[in-house]
């Protein structure tokens, strides 16, 4: 395997054996993440560094409609590899704490949940596991742009009250971050489909997404009520996004070290 620490550039066209690596390029994962990266990813193109100016013939004609702007695509991109782990490191650390957020969230005696906080969900190592740089970057973009949809779907039912509202916001705008710094490094739209505004995810297709990488939920897949905000619902919707958190918190916590030690 490729040793990345004697790199000081990451190009987003190269792969870990020196492989193209590009937004076209299919991962090199196994089947059952197939669909989770085509569902997270399917409306993701490649991103534009440039907008094209509308022509002062456009501008002048002001019976015509403007025509809508043609993204130019982003050339060969070098990206400092430091500044990339360093990145990546924040995102591990920030998955790893949100998970110790959420469960000290739902260990409230008002908690009806049985039990109050969910064990960690037996994974599927195989699908967990990446095998070079192309699809670890590519399903860690999956991961944290099927988390901030579902996150922003959340709040929609979360009780806006001090106690769960603020952080449940934060814990969104974070997750969005970790997806538009992925996206961008994979020389897609910031936000997928160049959308202004980004559409909820609902609680189903996310657990269709995440399924391939779960072997036993344990105590079941979680659920909540995504219309009726209510002060149970609060914690069946922790419960939620701390089932998608261990997914993710163990994803890079098995994948970090093999790219970016």
């Amino acid at each position: 395997m490729r040793d990345y620490t004697s790199s000081q550039k990451l190009s987003v066209d190269q792969g870990a054996a020196g492989t193209p690596l590009t937004a076209g390029q299919p991962a090199q994962c196994c089947d059952s993440r197939r669909s989770f990266l085509r569902g997270a990813t399917a409306t993701a193109v490649a991103v534009p560094s440039l907008i094209v100016a509308t022509s002062s013939s456009v501008l002048a004609a002001k019976s015509k409609p403007k025509p809508k702007p043609k993204p130019v695509p982003l050339p060969h991109v070098e990206v400092d590899r430091k500044v990339v782990q360093v990145l990546i490191h924040e995102i591990q650390n920030d998955e790893a704490t949100h998970v110790t957020i959420l469960q000290k969230l739902l260990d409230d005696s008002d908690n009806p949940l049985n039990p109050k906080i969910r064990p960690t969900p037996v994974l599927n190592l195989s699908s967990l596991v990446q095998h070079n740089l192309q699809s670890f970057l590519t399903t860690a973009a999956a991961f944290e742009n099927t988390g901030s949809g579902t996150y922003g779907g959340a709040l929609f039912a979360v009780q806006q009250t001090e106690e769960y509202f603020p952080t449940a916001v934060g814990l969104c705008t974070v997750e969005s971050r970790h997806a538009s710094f992925l996206n961008a490094l994979l020389s897609q739209p910031l936000v997928p489909d160049f959308a202004a505004v980004e559409s909820p995810i609902q609680q189903g297709v996310t657990l269709s997404r995440v399924a391939p990488f779960v072997s036993d939920p344990v105590v079941g897949f979680p659920s909540f009520d995504p219309v009726n905000a209510s002060d149970p619902n609060n914690f069946r919707i922790l419960d939620f996004l701390l089932f998608l958190e261990y997914i993710e918190a163990a994803f890079y916590r098995i994948n970090v070290p093999r790219f970016f030690p």
